[in-house]
């Protein structure tokens, strides 16, 4: 028994897979472009200065800060989150300050961050694939210097993370709420963002 191929359907059949295997790469290649440009739970946002903070302006070692966290109204996040991502910003400033000398009387300042993004995602959907489930928080800090109320800085502020597999699902709107923190205290005291080691 003869059996006749035809040949146009074996064409079509060979494209129909270059063509699949075209649109995986091209999905892997935009969720991997993605990915890098989120970057992972330890890399910390850098500011996006509106309002540039000049160098006698930055948050020096003996100067007194505080930090407050608002919402934008179309925003969800709970009184206590709130509470915590403060505490966690003036941490990380505080910190950060001590190696920044003040020439002259102490000074006293006030972060007001605004989140125009808090999401805490999902943890199982990031278990089951890189980009989905994703955390964000996003926000624009203004720093006053007080107690004139005067305005010597602002910024915004925008993280993303969207790892995948048990990285990604044991990643927690804490852990990037850390690195949003050491962004915002990096703006504050006019210190550059250290990027964390590579994993050998």
């Amino acid at each position: 028994m003869k059996i006749r191929c035809n040949k146009r359907s074996v064409i079509s059949t060979r494209a129909t897979r270059i063509a699949r295997h075209i649109r995986i790469l091209t999905t892997s290649s935009a969720v991997l472009a993605f990915l890098l440009t989120a970057g992972c739970a330890g890399t910390a946002p850098r500011p996006q200065f509106s309002h540039e903070l000049v160098s006698e302006a930055r948050v020096a070692a003996t100067d007194v800060v505080q930090v407050d966290v608002a919402a934008a109204s179309n925003v969800s996040i709970l009184p206590q989150d709130k509470v915590r991502l403060a505490e966690k910003i003036k941490l990380k400033i505080d910190t950060k300050r001590l190696s920044n000398p003040r020439v002259g009387e102490p000074r006293t300042y006030q972060v007001d961050l605004v989140l125009s993004r808090y999401e805490k995602g999902s943890a199982f959907a990031r278990a089951m694939l890189a980009g989905l489930g994703q955390i964000h928080i996003e926000g624009v800090a203004r720093v006053y210097q007080m107690p004139e109320h005067v305005l010597v800085g602002e910024f915004d502020l925008a993280k993303t993370f969207a790892w995948g597999g048990i990285y990604g699902a044991s990643t927690s709107i804490e852990d990037i709420e850390n690195t949003f923190a050491d962004g915002v205290a990096a703006a504050v005291t006019a210190q550059q963002i250290e990027r964390p080691k590579q994993k050998t």
